[in-house]
């Protein structure tokens, strides 16, 4: 009978708590006013002690679970926040060059500019055209010349009342009038490709053998064929081979294709450069004292 009981007993282990308590329930009750209450001063901390330990415990892990997913969204909040600043101070530098070129290019190049943003680049692996937030509504006109302050971006191509395609450059279909600044011989840029369709390189055709070209020379628009004006800059010379007839010369265009996001559509020319205001001299000014705090913090 014993050890049925005993068997019974192990297989059970809430049968044996059940009557564990039973047994200690009974004793208490049998025990003195005065010993009863220590007795269960004692069976609490005995029996119920490890309980409340057990759920001080799971209480403590819970807090610190949720303490750790309110510290998580913190993080990710100021990460955010953190990637707006910088987005925000890349957006001040960059209006900041377009203040500066909108108010230098008049008076040095002699040309009226339209200011305008890149929304788009149509195209795969070679930037076939360029997409500006501004079209006909804002007087532009297919064959517009498309600058930045680095130089010749291209020209416009296809209008719309709020938006136009630029032909860069850097497509297949481009090609521009140039001459080398120092010694004004004269050829054509087109861009070279590779076997990949990957744009390599531009180069200077029609140049005749021996003529007067060396590296590093400046080349410009010479505004022959009437597309665009003369004395755009579009590059520099970086390396060159003569022939029998003519020179393979190369160029670095001035203008990073994938790096545009704000251009000049030049609208109109001046018979002479005009004097700045007294507003865009204090707007060069700022400008200057404002890259200067920025230079010595």
């Amino acid at each position: 009978m014993l050890s049925q009981l005993t068997r019974l007993l192990r297989g059970n282990p809430d049968l044996s708590t059940f009557l564990i308590c039973a047994a200690l329930s009974f004793v208490l009750l049998a025990l003195p006013p005065g010993a009863k209450d220590a007795g269960s001063r004692v069976v609490s901390g005995v029996v119920l002690g490890p309980f409340k330990r057990i759920a001080a415990a799971a209480a403590e892990v819970a807090g610190v679970r949720e303490e750790n997913e309110t510290l998580r969204r913190i993080a990710a909040e100021l990460m955010n926040e953190r990637d707006a600043l910088v987005e925000h101070r890349r957006e001040n530098e960059r209006l900041r060059e377009l203040l500066r070129g909108l108010v230098t290019f008049p008076a040095e190049e002699r040309f009226e500019m339209l200011p305008a943003r890149v929304i788009g680049m149509p195209g795969g692996r070679v930037i076939e055209r360029i997409e500006l937030d501004r079209g006909s509504e804002h007087g532009l006109r297919t064959g517009m010349s498309v600058v930045t302050p680095e130089g010749l971006v291209g020209k416009i191509v296809s209008i719309h009342p709020t938006r136009s395609l630029v032909e860069p450059l850097a497509s297949a279909s481009s090609a521009v009038a140039v001459v080398i600044e120092r010694s004004r011989v004269r050829g054509i840029v087109r861009p070279r490709y590779h076997a990949t369709s990957e744009l390599t390189t531009s180069a200077i055709d029609y140049v005749p053998a021996r003529s007067d070209v060396v590296e590093g020379d400046r080349v410009a628009t010479s505004g022959l064929g009437g597309v665009f004006p003369a004395g755009i800059s579009v590059g520099a010379v970086t390396s060159l081979e003569d022939g029998p007839l003519t020179m393979a010369v190369r160029v670095r265009l001035g203008v990073d294709f994938s790096k545009v996001e704000h251009v000049f559509v030049i609208t109109g020319t001046r018979s002479g450069p005009r004097i700045r205001t007294e507003a865009e001299e204090q707007l060069l000014r700022e400008i200057a004292e404002l890259e200067d705090m920025e230079d010595r913090g």
